[in-house]
Formats: C-alpha cells, structure tokens, sequence
C-alpha cells in the first residue's frame, strides 16, 4: 500500500511539474529538468526505488518519503493554484 502511495505521489508531483514547466516556472532541484516532467520515467524511477526499499527489508522508510512527497505535492498544488492553472 505504501508503494503505491509513493508512486502515485511521485507521478502527481510530476504532472505538477509538468504544469508548473508550461508556464514558465522554474524548479529548484536540478534532476526534474532532466526530467522533463515526463510521468512515466518518474513512476519507473518511484517504482524501482519501491523495489529496492522492499528488498532491503526498509518498506518503512516508504512513509516517511510519503510524508515528504506529500508536501512536496501540496507544495505544487498551491503554486499551481497561486498561478491560476487549477
């Protein structure tokens, strides 16, 4: 269940991106411009670090990153609403 929490986030912090991109806005962390804003290279890299956490026995750690997406996502809504995207 976290997994696919983690995934989902990641993909919605992606589309969030990806709006925030066409308009203009610039992001901070270097790696998402490499990116692009693409959905599904960001879900395969959320599901490979899924992977690797639930081989390594650390599945917890999945809630902790939930909770830093999360914020991220929330963090990307509201700007997306301060521009008038949403």
């Amino acid at each position: 269940m976290a997994g696919l929490i983690f995934i989902g986030l990641n993909i919605a912090d992606s589309f969030l991106t990806g709006l925030g991109f066409e308009l203009g806005a610039r992001e901070i962390n270097p790696l998402p411009v490499l990116f692009g804003g693409s959905m599904l290279l960001k879900g395969l890299i959320a599901a490979t670090i899924v992977f690797i956490l639930y081989y390594f026995g650390k599945e917890k750690w999945l809630w902790y990153l939930n909770f830093a997406f999360f914020a991220v996502v929330l963090f990307n809504l509201g700007t997306c609403f301060i521009q008038g995207i949403v």
